[in-house]
């Protein structure tokens, strides 16, 4: 939306991230960003990233106040923006170097300016207020942005693949290194680097220095045409695991480990590589990729989508998962259960045994189609933690998530709502809305964003229907009918196949 000509609803934000050997500006549309992992789209109205001044970044807030939730408004009076987010607000003023903090005044490095009719702002500085930490790739001019309240889930940030324009295929890993003249920011807001190459003696069994405490040597990566198999000198194995697409891979973090000399030898600029012989896997990559704390990661990069089955193993220094094909799958979550019956209806019904009722509907049809693979997180009368939820969808690698509920409020209110939390639920939300509200034929109440768990949790596209409200009487009347609920699975399994785009 441009800026300052309407009331602006979301903002841009800034990066004051230094950019090593850039100069003083980059052409835009050279500034990639990416939010846990997923690279956010800059829309066309909005300016393009861009390096400015001493090596500042510069980047559209907009974003990055979507992904967080921030409220932000615009005085054209005061040529001011008033970021607001839980108990932080910030006062950003155009051309103003002068930030308020919660009423408290504040210097940043680079004011705010108007680019193109669009805001842009210093982003290391706001996104620190709001609970955003950084990592930047100067070599891919790539801003890995993480918010701090995921970071007990997320992995260590991955290491940018180097693209190759003339076939737009990997070449290589480039990992995160602490420049040797960075652009440092007075005010000391530059933004933390991590997978740092370790300096030479600190941990791989050579020099003078010896190994923390904590900290054990991964001596062996070994990947057969069925499994990867990880052994460490000693110590307990378990890595935290990403899948990532375009191209598509698989990373493998092992915390509290360090490479032993015969990989220390293999690495060329922290990175080695070995070949593959399992037939989804194009080659294995491996570095020590940070030592805050050591950790050791493996990539596979895949030759086309593939799943992992961790394997059980006596020997706690040793791990292994099998890497097979990807199969389509989606979990049905049927909402509430035994000791949690949900609403009560307006005639004394459960909204447990509406949600479970539909959902079986929908697992059986979607089961009919042999290209999918469907779970349920109950098929019965039982009661499983939200979290438990969560993680029966996250550990099976589901590649969609969806929530069926009952909602509940006056008795004159009536309508579908479906709900996302996250953006890369948003479509999803919107094709399963716009079949569901056509099946059910109740008032229209919108795509709505909410911090329900086991949508903000999972981590794949997931969402969560409220078909119609147990308190009216003419919603409820219709809900508990069989006919209605086969009208409703349908519109849902229809929904699924669209956005899978399953002809």
């Amino acid at each position: 939306m441009k800026f300052p000509a309407i009331f602006l609803t979301l903002v841009v934000f800034i990066l004051l991230l230094p950019t090593y050997a850039f100069g003083n500006e980059a052409s835009p549309n050279t500034i990639k960003l990416y939010m846990n992992e997923k690279q956010l789209v800059i829309k066309k109205e909005d300016p393009s990233p861009r390096i400015v001044g001493e090596g500042y970044t510069i980047v559209p807030v907009r974003i990055i106040a979507e992904e967080l939730g921030a409220k932000v408004t615009w005085d054209a009076a005061l040529r001011k923006v008033t970021i607001k987010k839980s108990d932080v607000l910030i006062e950003l003023t155009i051309d103003s170097k002068t930030s308020k903090i919660n009423g408290v005044n504040e210097k940043m490095a680079i004011s705010p300016v108007i680019i193109e009719g669009s805001t842009m702002l210093p982003l290391s500085f706001v996104g620190a207020k709001l609970g955003v930490e950084f990592n930047w790739d100067s070599i891919t001019s790539s801003v890995h942005m993480f918010k701090k309240d995921d970071l007990s889930s997320k992995p260590v940030v991955e290491p940018v693949d180097v693209v190759d324009d003339k076939n737009g295929k990997p070449q290589g890993e480039v990992l995160p290194t602490k420049p040797t003249n960075p652009s440092t920011p007075s005010t000391g807001t530059k933004p933390p680097v991590t997978g740092t190459t370790p300096p030479p003696g600190t941990g791989t069994g050579t020099g003078d220095k010896p190994l923390n405490p904590n900290t054990h040597l991964l001596t062996s990566i070994e990947l057969s045409a069925k499994d990867l198999v990880v052994l460490a000198k000693d110590g307990v194995l378990k890595p935290t695991i990403m899948k990532l697409a375009n191209p598509n891979r698989i990373v493998f973090d092992f915390p509290n480990t360090k490479l032993d000399d015969s990989f220390q030898k293999l690495l060329v600029n922290n990175a080695g590589e070995m070949s593959s012989k399992h037939p989804l896997v194009q080659k294995i990559r491996f570095s020590n990729y940070s030592d805050s704390p050591d950790t050791v990661r493996v990539i596979l990069d895949l030759k086309s989508s593939a799943d992992y089955k961790i394997q059980t193993t006596k020997p706690t220094n040793q791990w292994i998962a099998t890497i097979g094909e990807h199969h389509l799958t989606v979990m049905i979550d049927a909402g509430h259960g035994d000791k949690d019956p949900g609403a009560l209806s307006i005639t004394g019904k459960h909204e447990k045994d509406f949600t479970l009722a539909t959902a079986k509907k929908v697992s059986k049809l979607l089961s009919q189609d042999k290209r999918l693979e469907v779970l349920m997180t109950r098929s019965d009368n039982t009661f499983v933690e939200l979290d438990d939820r969560v993680a029966f969808a996250n550990d099976n690698q589901v590649d969609l998530f969806l929530s069926i509920h009952g909602n509940s409020a006056k008795a004159n209110i009536t309508g579908t709502e479906t709900y996302y939390n996250r953006p890369e639920s948003l479509s999803f939300a919107n094709v399963v809305h716009k079949n569901v509200v056509a099946a059910t034929g109740f008032a229209d109440r919108k795509v709505r964003e909410a911090d329900f768990r086991v949508i903000k949790k999972t981590t794949m596209p997931a969402v969560l229907v409220e078909v119609g409200y147990l308190s009216n009487k003419d919603d409820e009347a219709a809900m508990y009918k069989d006919a209605f609920q086969d009208q409703v699975a349908t519109s849902i399994v229809t929904a699924i196949k669209e956005y899978l785009d399953l002809k």
